[in-house]
């Protein structure tokens, strides 16, 4: 069975032969030395298939972080003027380290323009599908992704300044949201029709440690639109939506799931954030992806203790099915190598259907 058969069966609530994996690496030691020579896409989708990982929505680039793509992006196809835009990159993070505005008049000043879905069409489709080759010969399931509209305006603002648009300038908020919006949606109806799996992530950080970063009624009002019109192009063909907060998201998961319709959930942030056992008892139809905690058992335990997390994941949830196990946001630097290896090799050693974890 080929892991994107094993997908399929996976997302359709369909027991395969074994749990999946699923993550997001960013660890250059990792890239080095299970990815080789050669090209990026290549060296990327080869460092998934030896270390055993079957399904990603990320592709490492240690010489560029993915913020300054974003950036380029905004350039491109939003028409924002390159002067004073400036990246800083260090401490294998990146931000946004100066804009041309600082205030809500320059904010107005420098708003992005409607993207066209000709211009992205013409980037995205063969993108997408140079990838879907490129993993699909390593038997790797990649998983397109777009950005969440909330996410992006406060990205591209800086939250404190969107914050005040919200109360002071919310059109300025609201043209904001339509406009990153509209360039995920352009992004997803692409995708829709050259999907590398059946399957579209939407990154839209929403939550923090606390809980929601904006009220319940404010993103029901203003996000949940935009997102039922990124999602739709996908849900229509069939396909489904994975939606990806960091942070508590309780009181938020009833808009994502019963009113976005969002078919799974990920990363399942752990450390008093999220409690996966009692998220698939509360939504024991939304697939789960996640959630071995990467803030402290694997950058900080053993292997052993990585091996029992993960196991308690295949023993409780894995019989149920719509599980793909990885870490609870991603793989960083930070964590060791065989940390993630055993993660990984954990849930390919017990992650056998039928599951029996006495091995």
């Amino acid at each position: 069975m080929t892991n994107l058969e094993r997908f399929v069966k996976t997302i359709n609530w369909e027991l395969p032969d074994r749990i999946m994996t699923y993550d997001l690496v960013d660890h250059g030691e990792i890239l080095r030395r299970y990815g080789g020579e050669g090209d990026l896409l290549e060296r990327n989708a080869r460092m998934c298939m030896r270390i055993g990982l079957d399904a990603t929505r990320y592709i490492h680039d240690p010489e560029h972080h993915w913020m300054g793509e974003k950036v380029e992006n905004w350039i491109r196809f939003l028409g924002v003027d390159p002067a004073r835009w400036e990246l800083v990159d260090t401490g294998g993070t990146a931000w946004i380290g100066k804009r041309p505005f600082s205030d809500l008049r320059g904010l107005e000043k420098n708003m992005p323009s409607m993207p066209k879905k000709s211009e992205i069409e013409e980037w995205y489709k063969p993108t997408i599908r140079k990838i879907k080759q490129i993993y699909d010969s390593y038997d790797v399931v990649f998983i397109g992704g777009v950005e969440g509209p909330l996410t992006d305006a406060y990205t591209y603002a800086d939250m404190t300044l969107f914050c005040l648009a919200v109360y002071e300038a919310p059109e300025l908020a609201d043209r904001l949201m339509e406009v990153c919006g509209a360039f995920s949606q352009y992004i997803a109806e692409v995708y829709a029709e050259n999907p590398s799996a059946p399957l579209l992530f939407m990154g839209e950080d929403v939550a923090g440690k606390h809980g929601p970063i904006f009220s319940p009624n404010f993103i029901r009002a203003k996000a949940l639109p935009i997102w039922k019109r990124i999602a739709k192009p996908v849900k229509d063909k069939g396909y489904k939506f994975l939606y990806h907060t960091d942070g508590r998201a309780a009181e938020i998961l009833p808009i994502i799931v019963n009113e976005l319709g969002a078919d799974g959930f990920n990363p399942i942030e752990r450390n008093g954030c999220n409690d996966i056992f009692e998220i698939r008892r509360l939504y024991p139809r939304t697939l789960l992806f996640g959630n071995v905690c990467c803030e402290v058992t694997l950058p900080h335990g053993t292997p052993d203790e990585v091996e029992r997390e993960t196991l308690e994941i295949i023993e409780k949830i894995g019989p149920q099915g719509g599980i793909l196990i990885g870490s609870s946001s991603e793989v960083h630097d930070l964590v060791p190598v065989e940390n993630a290896l055993r993660m990984y090799e954990t849930v390919h050693r017990y992650g056998k259907y039928p599951i029996n974890t006495k091995l």
